[in-house]
């Protein structure tokens, strides 16, 4: 693989990852009091999740380019603020998870 190629397609993910990348930059604008971990921490999430929402979205409706940006943009900053609900939601399940086996497996106490 060549070095145009390389950066041809570098230039492509970086295209298509942009608006989900701003929109969850934006979402962080109206929480200055985050940590740099949970900033970062959200930042990934919201733009993983818009990103791969939109890309669902656009092979159901066949919407063009210009929809799919501004989609990917809208879910990047809702997604950036349910991390922390769905990251809680995520620790909460899996510290219950070992209990609730041990009572499927072994039957409930008491």
């Amino acid at each position: 693989m060549d070095l145009r190629t390389i950066l041809q397609t570098a230039s492509e993910l970086a295209g298509s990852l942009a608006p989900s990348l701003i929109g969850s930059a934006v979402a962080q604008a109206w929480k200055p009091a985050l940590a740099w971990r949970d900033r970062f921490l959200q930042w990934i999430v919201g733009s993983t999740v818009s990103y791969y929402a939109t890309m669902a979205i656009i092979a159901v409706t066949a919407w063009n380019d210009f929809v799919a940006q501004s989609i990917a943009f809208g879910i990047a900053i809702v997604a950036f603020d349910a991390t922390p609900v769905l990251k809680k939601s995520i620790t909460e399940t899996l510290s219950g998870l070992p209990a609730r086996v041990a009572d499927r497996v072994l039957g409930k106490k008491g």
